[in-house]
């Protein structure tokens, strides 16, 4: 796993006192707040910041599409055919521990629920 962090303290004005860091795993693909994946090209500049790439558009530096497109978020990996046969074949719970917990809400009883949550924020 190769990874990379970037401090908050680059430019956030009144968070710059706090010690907020972000790490990102270079060796997954990296989704921004628009939906944009970008994955890495392995190359970086004199000061070590990786450049990123999403499509066939000119690589970025991490930095500036972490704080121009960001925060970056790891883009969910595929599922393999073994954790997808061993999710079937593992039951969630059995029978027995179904029955020995607390009986489920009806309806009425979660729309009693809901009701009154939407009468309190009225009253609020």
């Amino acid at each position: 796993m190769t990874t990379f962090a970037i401090s908050a303290a680059d430019g956030l004005g009144e968070l710059e006192d706090q010690d907020l860091t972000f790490v990102i795993d270079l060796s997954r693909e990296q989704i921004d707040v628009y939906g944009t994946r970008w994955s890495w090209t392995g190359d970086t500049d004199t000061d070590g910041t990786p450049f990123m790439r999403t499509g066939d558009d000119t690589p970025q530096r991490l930095s500036h599409v972490h704080w121009t497109a960001g925060p970056l978020i790891p883009a969910p990996r595929p599922v393999t055919r073994a954790e997808a046969l061993a999710a079937i074949a593992v039951p969630a719970c059995t029978a027995a521990e179904a029955q020995a917990g607390a009986p489920s809400p009806t309806p009425l009883t979660f729309a009693r629920f809901a009701n009154r949550l939407r009468l309190r924020g009225r009253s609020a």
